[in-house]
């Protein structure tokens, strides 16, 4: 089932060169063109390398001329030939046996390898990338996926890049995606796919190797769940094989179009496609891909829920790929019994399930002896490392004296770093304290500008208080002399219009046209003493001060509402006339300026503190506006500053006023 990434670190650097000179027209043309450059070889180096490349080409269709074409190499090298020569032997040998004797093959590749590690010029950097490489696949062919990542990782990309193969290169990533999309990582993979296709566009002819790409990442994608980007993967593998109809990864192309049209629900185009596939697979004589395309041919059935035709595919594709690996195997003896559940089977199936589970016990008892052995082996690495450890100490105690005149030398450098550490903060320290002096300065500027500030509030309060308290004088003088003469001119104006009650109706009209005159100005008298200082806020708390005098604002233009909550009978008198007085403030500066509809005063007590909102809905004024202060603002502030509250302001030009306040009991 993955034999396939062998092809693409093996052979698909010649079948590259091939294609560039328009040889590559189909696999007997290929062949005969592979043969008549060997005829036309200028030299014996070239003779083999063309026979080792015809052998490679017959290493997965005949055997038997592989091996031919492996000893005729051999003969022209001659009796002694150089250890780079029987490495490149031993390599061409493991690809023809590869399928058949895997053990053998591994063998054979790390000899490969071994031997060409002699070299480092570049095309013995690139047989060796090839022989790791091909040792790994065969690792993964035998469930050791994470050895085989490792090979990739620690030996075959490194060494393709010393070859400066970026071909080879582009051929790694891809296998490291192919690797992660088997464990199911299939997120993980998508990057090393592209970095995969981003190598190979430098290449225009790499047809093969773009080929392998495409296929597999519209594999990968589709299960991601994007069908569209394996759409658009498939249509650029298909440009490919067009370059190379006889490609030995065509039957993959074919298995994954065949499996993107069965997820569209193309039950017809996803069987033509599999056939095609078998076909092209019977002719490579490749079996582990007619197992693949069979097993798909059975998933198409057993999606349309065809159960008989299902089983009739699934046991032709159990007759390919005997060798297959045991997951492989597991998965067919489970979809076997899934096939014999459907078809009303019930004890075949329950048999099958009996064998899936036998079979699952098994393979987890061979990886924990794996797991047993892979710990033996790391035990005598362990070992071995100890007496490397142990030649290592010698040599310690042998540069023991050399250290010894070094430390001296260090000490003396860092002697030398210390003084001048030493000086560098010392200096550090002096411009720090420059800075903690200039700091000192400003800060005593600022404490100057407060204690001017607190000053000049001191001198606002007195201010305050002074005219509070002449108010007060000013509004009991008005109401209790003024107010009461008026009221006692009152009531004898009224006497006097009583007991002349038989004269002329004009001296009547007149007198009640005086007594008129004297009602308003008795209530322009409460309304001078009212503001003065209002009664209601003396003897009846807070509360009633703030209604009375929202009510009195109030006009027919303007509403003005009071809401009140949670507020106390009494509070300190310097709180009860700051409040009163702000709340006085924004209502006249509201009614005289903001030309609004309606005016809501708010008032609540917190835990600690007054809290005191007065909202208009009138035209509101901008922030360049609200920086030039007028009398009445700068007032509130003020006063605001004096009960150590704070002030929020909100406006803007046609969405009214909220002025909040805080102010701590």
């Amino acid at each position: 089932m993955k034999r396939f990434i062998v092809f693409l670190t093996a052979g698909a650097w010649f079948v590259q060169a091939m294609a560039q000179q328009g040889e590559y027209t189909g696999r007997s043309a290929y062949a005969d063109s592979l043969k008549q450059l060997m005829e036309r070889s200028p030299n014996d180096s070239v003779r083999i390398e063309r026979l080792l490349e015809l052998s490679f080409y017959w290493s997965d269709r005949d055997t038997s001329q592989a091996f031919g074409y492996i000893e005729e190499a051999e003969k022209v090298m001659g009796t002694n030939p150089t250890d780079y020569y029987r490495g490149l032997l031993w390599h061409h040998r493991a690809n023809v046996i590869y399928a058949h004797d895997m053990e053998q093959a591994k063998h054979y590749y790390l000899q490969a390898a071994h031997l060409l590690n002699r070299y480092s010029f570049r095309q013995a950097y690139v047989y060796q990338a090839r022989a790791w490489n091909n040792y790994g696949t065969l690792l993964q062919a035998q469930d050791s996926a994470a050895q085989y990542l490792d090979v990739i990782i620690d030996k075959a990309l490194p060494l393709s890049r010393m070859a400066g193969d970026s071909s080879a290169v582009s051929q790694h990533l891809q296998n490291i995606g192919l690797i992660l999309a088997n464990l199911h990582d299939f997120e993980s993979a998508s990057p090393y796919y592209r970095q995969a296709m981003h190598t190979l566009s430098k290449f225009a002819q790499a047809y093969e190797n773009k080929l392998t790409v495409f296929v597999n990442a519209a594999k990968n994608e589709m299960n991601i769940g994007d069908i569209n980007q394996a759409k658009i993967y498939l249509d650029s593998a298909e440009i490919q094989l067009r370059a190379v109809p006889h490609s030995t990864y065509a039957p993959y192309y074919y298995r994954t179009a065949g499996v993107y049209l069965r997820k569209i629900k193309d039950k017809d185009g996803a069987l033509a496609n599999f056939y095609r596939g078998i076909a092209i697979a019977e002719d490579l004589l490749d079996d582990h891909s007619q197992r693949d395309l069979y097993f798909e041919i059975y998933a198409t059935y057993r999606d349309w829920k065809d159960y008989v035709n299902a089983k009739k595919y699934l046991n032709i594709a159990n007759t390919h790929g005997l060798n297959t690996i045991a997951h492989n195997q597991l998965l067919h003896t489970r979809e076997m019994a899934y096939t014999e559940y459907h078809l009303g089977n019930y004890k075949a199936a329950f048999e099958r399930m009996r064998d899936y589970a036998l079979a699952t016990d098994s393979l987890q008892e061979s990886e924990t002896a794996l797991k047993i052995l892979d710990l033996e082996k790391k035990f005598q690495s362990v070992e071995q490392e100890n007496e490397i450890l142990k030649l290592q100490d010698a040599n310690r105690r042998q540069q023991s004296a050399i250290d010894r005149n070094r430390l001296w030398i260090m000490l003396l450098v860092a002697s030398l770093t210390i003084a001048l550490t030493i000086a560098y903060f010392s200096w550090k320290l002096a411009s720090g304290n420059r800075r903690a002096l200039g700091q000192q300065e400003r800060l005593h500027v600022e404490e100057l500008r407060n204690l001017k500030q607190q000053e000049q509030l001191r001198q606002f309060d007195s201010i305050l208080q002074g005219q509070e308290e002449e108010r007060s004088r000013i509004s009991r003088d008005l109401h209790d002399g003024l107010g009461g003469l008026l009221a006692g001119v009152k009531l004898r104006l009224s006497a006097v219009a009583t007991k002349g009650g038989g004269q002329a109706s004009v001296t009547s009209q007149e007198m009640q046209a005086v007594m008129l005159e004297l009602d308003r100005s008795v209530d322009e008298l409460r309304r001078v003493a009212r503001n003065l200082m209002p009664e209601s806020l003396l003897y009846m708390g807070l509360t009633p001060a703030l209604a009375d005098l929202c009510e009195y604002m109030d006009t027919p233009t303007t509403s003005v509402k009071f809401h009140g909550f949670y507020l106390r009978s009494t509070y300190p008198q310097p709180i009860l006339i700051g409040v009163y007085r702000i709340v006085q403030e924004l209502l006249n500066n509201a009614i005289k300026h903001a030309d609004a509809d309606q005016i809501i005063v708010q008032c609540s007590e917190n835990e600690h503190s007054l809290s005191l909102t007065v909202e208009d809905d009138g035209c509101g004024f901008g922030l360049q506006e609200a920086g030039k202060k007028g009398l009445g603002l700068k007032n509130v502030e003020n006063r605001v500053a004096l009960l150590y509250g704070t002030v929020e302001m909100d406006s803007h030009p046609g969405r009214g006023t909220t002025v909040n306040i805080e102010i701590p009991i």
